[in-house]
């Protein structure tokens, strides 16, 4: 029987606090003087600590069957109200990556805000798969 276990322990997240801090990924003066053009969104690092609601994914039965187990990272990227409105999977088993994005896309975050103003933001969602 496999299921769904959290990709990071509570001792390692201590461990690597410091990836889900904010950072600009793009940096640069404004194009325009009242700044109304829209800027690249920030990058969260690892994200999974930072969601209101993560969606676990389904383990498909053929990988299940086959006993396909690891890790897939989910890029996503989330709008100004914390919504995910793409992921992408970039590594892991091709047979996990489709139930991966899936669920990425059913998480919510709490809205980012840059000089109190809402941001995108683009990081990385990790699902563990383990065969059992």
């Amino acid at each position: 029987m496999g299921g769904y276990v959290p990709a990071l322990s509570k001792a390692e997240w201590d461990r690597y606090d410091n990836i889900g801090r904010i950072t600009v990924i793009a940096a640069g003066p404004p194009t325009n003087a009242d700044d109304s053009l829209p800027r690249a969104p920030l990058t969260g690092g690892v994200l999974n600590g930072r969601a209101i609601k993560l969606a676990k994914p389904s383990y498909p039965s053929a990988a299940r069957e086959a006993r396909v187990s690891g890790t897939v990272t989910v890029q996503v990227l989330i709008d100004e109200t914390g919504k995910v409105i793409s992921a992408k999977a970039v590594t892991g088993h091709p047979a996990l990556r489709e139930a991966s994005e899936q669920a990425a896309m059913k998480c919510e975050f709490t809205p980012t805000r840059l000089a109190g103003q809402p941001v995108k933001v683009t990081g990385s969602i990790l699902y563990n798969f383990v065969a059992r």
